[in-house]
């Protein structure tokens, strides 16, 4: 009896229940999984046709960039975990959880998260920029998994890259930690929106500070008399107003000539469109095209069957 004759009696045979069950969710992964892929592809495509941009000359926009990660000036930071230095950190605490009898009937339950929300540096040959991670789908360079009897966890090894030691390492321990980050010096791809403020790019609001300067002058009716009131009426009329707004505007101009404005700041962020993706991967755009090329390859490989033989029992179902 051929695949084919045994997958028909199979699907015809089943009970609905377990047959619409199985269908069902084996359509829904499949579909998830191309759709994944495809986003993995168009990933790729975007990175391939955006240049590579240097921090002193990155236009004002969505940027690609590409350097080493480094701390800002301040405190120092750690991941929770590790207490590693690190530029950006994600973490996971799990408590393995029996569910029924028998050992094979456990699972793992996330009892602590969290991610960094920390500015971090990223420095080319030519400058640095500031990198807001809020909204970026980041690809660390460091991921370590270890296992522990408490919430906290004890002391951190690396992993030794032997998968008995890995799975000898967790018996008898109910905690799972695991910790991704970025470390100072790591080489980084970034792709997002790129904004210079303060320095040059800060637009001098001269309407804005001469009317408040304006509004400071009428709080003192004796200065605004003093003067203002050229025909010594007591009152302001439209002409001394007049006056009034053309010394405030010479005094603001005057004021503002030999102010440069708050030193530049260079900062990467999350852009406001849903079709530009903000990325900050470990490595360089060659190994990020290459990992997108990768994951999309696989994802078709086990989508694309799971998606065609529901299609298939249905077409033997119904």
């Amino acid at each position: 009896m051929s695949f084919t004759t045994e997958f028909a009696t199979v699907v015809r045979e089943a009970p609905a229940p377990e047959y619409w069950g199985a269908t069902l969710i084996a359509l829904v992964l499949g579909v998830a999984g191309v759709a994944w892929a495809f986003t993995f592809l168009k990933r790729k495509r975007m990175i391939e046709d955006t240049p590579t941009a240097l921090i002193r000359s990155a236009p004002q926009g969505y940027v690609e960039l590409q350097g080493l990660a480094q701390l800002m000036d301040g405190d120092p930071v750690h991941a929770p975990l590790s207490n590693r230095a690190c530029v950006w950190y994600r973490y996971k605490v799990e408590r393995r959880e029996k569910r029924g009898s028998g050992n094979s009937n456990q699972s793992w339950r996330v009892v602590e998260q969290g991610v960094s929300d920390n500015l971090f540096s990223l420095e080319d040959r030519t400058g640095q920029c500031a990198v807001d991670p809020d909204g970026a789908a980041v690809t660390p360079a460091h991921r370590h998994v270890w296992y522990g009897t408490s919430r906290i966890p004890g002391r951190y090894h690396d992993d030794d890259g032997t998968w008995w030691a890995r799975g000898l390492g967790q018996l008898g321990k109910p905690f799972r930690y695991t910790e991704a980050r970025i470390s100072p010096g790591d080489a980084i791809y970034a792709l997002g929106t790129f904004h210079t403020h303060g320095g040059a790019a800060t637009k001098f609001d001269a309407a804005g500070a001469i009317g408040d300067k304006l509004r400071e002058w009428k709080r003192d009716r004796d200065f605004m008399l003093r003067n203002f009131d050229a025909d010594g009426d007591g009152e302001i009329d439209v002409q001394e107003w007049e006056a009034a707004r053309a010394r405030a505007e010479r005094e603001v101009m005057a004021e503002n000539a030999g102010n440069a404005g708050p030193p530049p700041v260079d900062l990467l962020s999350k852009p406001a469109s849903r079709r530009q993706p903000f990325i900050i991967a470990a490595g360089t755009e060659e190994e990020i095209v290459t990992r997108c090329r990768y994951a999309a390859g696989a994802l078709l490989v086990l989508a694309l069957p799971l998606v065609v033989g529901a299609l298939w029992s249905l077409v033997l179902r119904v």
